[in-house]
């Protein structure tokens, strides 16, 4: 035993073990907790093999949209986004200094290459799949957690 005689310092190093344990408990819960309600459901990336779509939603409100061909990675765009947990929406529109990667600079965007997935969409989460539905129109584009 540690303290073999000593019932004073066995309570007492009882007491500061379970203190310690009960403290980090508390920590770990209330961490949960938060992570759980205040945490962005969409964070992620996402993947939509029928549109060629590859999606990073960031914790930091924005979106990189990546064109994808088969195996390799086309155009990137980064997008402004916001999500409404209570509504359940998910609003996306062009950053002002987005950065279109892999394209010349001194090339002229049409206007479909320059708000490539900008709108409102509801959301759906379903085990790994995400559901978009566009509110005005009500197409529908499908992802899965990669």
């Amino acid at each position: 035993m540690i303290f073999k005689n000593s019932e004073e310092k066995r309570n007492t190093a009882w007491r500061t073990v379970m203190t310690v344990s009960s403290v980090l408990i508390v920590i770990i819960a209330v961490f949960f907790v938060v992570k759980l309600f205040t945490g962005n459901p969409l964070e992620g990336t996402w993947v939509s093999e029928d549109n060629g779509i590859r999606m990073e939603v960031r914790g930091d409100d924005s979106v990189v949209i990546t064109r994808i061909n088969g195996d390799e990675d086309g155009d990137s765009y980064t997008l402004d986004v916001s999500v409404d947990k209570e509504n359940k929406t998910f609003t996306v529109q062009l950053n002002n200094d987005s950065v279109r990667e892999n394209t010349d600079n001194t090339a002229v965007l049409s206007e479909d290459d320059q708000d490539p997935f900008g709108g409102t969409y509801s959301y759906s989460i379903e085990n790994d799949t995400l559901t978009l539905t566009e509110r005005e129109y009500g197409d529908q584009i499908v992802f899965e957690r990669e």
